[in-house]
C-alpha cells in the first residue's frame, strides 16, 4: 500500500458540512433493553472483581446492544467520523462503576490503551488546577478553550458525567471538507503538509525537554483515503523546543490550515448532556472545546471520562500509525 498526496477532492460519507446534521441523524439511543443488559454485565465483572484493563466484551456481554455498537463503530471508521449515543443515566452509578461500564462498552469499539506516561487507560477531563503558564500541561487538564487537534488514537470517546456552569461546548471539523479548500486554494503547500512536522510530546516522554525522533505528518493518503493528524500547540511547542522559527513557506501552510479548521460550515458544536458518548474517528475529524466556566462547588465540576481506543478498521497510513498507535506509555519509554 503505497502512500502519496491526493490531488483529487475527497468524495463520500467522510465528506460533510454542519448544516446538513439534526440531533437524530447522528445519535444512538439507548433504550431500557439496552440499560438492562448493561447493568447485567456491570454486575458480572464487578462479582468477578475485574478492573479496567482487566476484561473485555467476550467478559462484558450485551448480545442485543452489541449490534448497535457494531453500527456506532462502523459509522465512525467508515462512515461520517463521528456517533453520539444518548441516554446512559450517570447518576444512577458511583463513578467507579461508571468507568467499568464505559470500558466494556468501549471493548465494543475497539482496545483502549494509555493516555499518558503512567499508562492511565481512562482520564478524566477536568479541572486539575495546574499552572496554565506550563509548556507541558494537557488541554484535558485545564478550562481554556482547546483549539481543534487530534489525539494518539484511532477513535476518541468522551462520556459527560457532569457539565459545566457555562460553556465547554464539545466541537468536531470535518478534515476532508478542509483538505479540499486547501487543494483548491493552495495545492502547492500540500508537499509541505504530507511531510509534516516535529509535534512535542507535552512533558510526557522519556525527557520532558524533547520532541519526537521523526515528523508526523498532518495529511496523509493511502490507497485513495485521506488521514490527517494536527494540533497547533504541540507544533508550536516543538518549535519552541528545538530552538528553531518555521519558515515562510511552513507558516503560510499552518495558517491556512488554522483558518480553514475554524471554518463554521466544517465544524459541528455538540452541547454535551449528561449520559452523552460522543466517539470521534481521529483521522478524518479534529475534536475541540470552548472554554468554560465551572461551579465554584469542586463536586459539581465538568467532567468527562476519556477513552481511547484503537481498531483494525481505522486503516491509517502508516506514517501517521507509527505515531499515534503508540500511545503515551511507549512514549514514556522510548522518548
Amino acid at each position: 500500500m503505497v502512500e502519496k498526496i491526493l490531488d483529487a477532492p475527497v468524495v463520500g460519507p467522510s465528506l460533510w458540512t454542519a448544516a446538513e446534521f439534526k440531533d437524530n441523524d447522528m445519535v444512538f439511543e439507548l433504550d431500557d433493553k439496552d440499560l438492562k443488559e448493561l447493568d447485567q454485565a456491570l454486575e458480572r465483572v464487578k462479582s468477578r472483581g475485574l478492573s479496567l484493563g482487566e476484561f473485555g466484551a467476550e467478559e462484558f456481554p450485551l448480545p442485543n446492544f452489541q449490534d448497535k455498537l457494531s453500527a456506532v463503530r462502523h459509522d465512525v471508521t467508515s462512515g461520517k467520523g463521528f456517533a453520539l449515543i444518548r441516554g446512559l443515566r450517570v447518576d444512577d452509578y458511583d463513578l467507579k462503576d461508571l468507568e467499568l461500564l464505559y470500558w466494556g462498552i468501549g471493548a465494543y469499539l475497539g482496545t483502549g490503551l494509555g493516555q499518558n506516561a503512567n499508562g492511565d487507560l481512562l482520564t478524566h477531563v477536568t479541572f486539575h488546577d495546574l499552572d496554565p503558564s506550563s509548556t507541558n500541561i494537557r488541554g484535558y487538564q485545564d478550562r481554556r478553550h482547546q483549539e481543534p487537534h487530534n489525539d494518539l488514537a484511532d477513535m476518541v470517546g468522551l462520556l459527560c458525567v457532569r457539565k459545566a456552569k457555562s460553556g465547554g461546548a464539545s466541537s468536531i471539523v470535518n478534515m476532508a471538507a478542509v483538505y479540499n479548500e486547501f487543494l483548491k486554494r493552495r495545492p502547492d503547500l500540500l508537499p509541505i503538509m504530507y511531510r509534516g512536522f516535529y509535534l512535542d510530546y507535552r512533558g510526557e516522554g522519556a525527557d520532558p525537554r524533547n520532541t519526537t525522533a521523526y515528523t508526523v505528518p498532518i495529511f496523509a493518503s493511502q490507497d485513495g483515503r485521506l488521514s490527517c493528524f494536527y494540533g497547533r500547540r504541540g507544533l508550536d511547542a516543538a518549535f519552541k523546543k528545538r530552538n528553531q522559527e518555521p519558515s515562510l513557506q511552513e507558516r503560510e501552510a499552518l495558517a491556512l490550515m488554522d483558518e480553514l479548521i475554524m471554518t463554521p460550515d466544517f465544524r459541528l458544536d455538540m452541547d454535551l448532556q449528561p449520559g452523552d458518548i460522543q466517539i470521534v474517528n481521529n483521522y478524518s475529524v479534529l475534536h475541540a472545546r470552548t472554554a468554560y466556566e465551572d461551579y465554584e462547588d469542586s463536586s459539581k465540576w465538568r467532567l468527562l471520562l476519556r477513552l481511547w481506543l484503537n481498531t483494525p478498521a481505522a486503516k491509517p497510513p502508516e506514517s501517521i500509525a507509527r505515531f499515534t498507535r503508540r500511545g503515551f506509555a511507549d512514549v514514556a519509554q522510548s522518548g
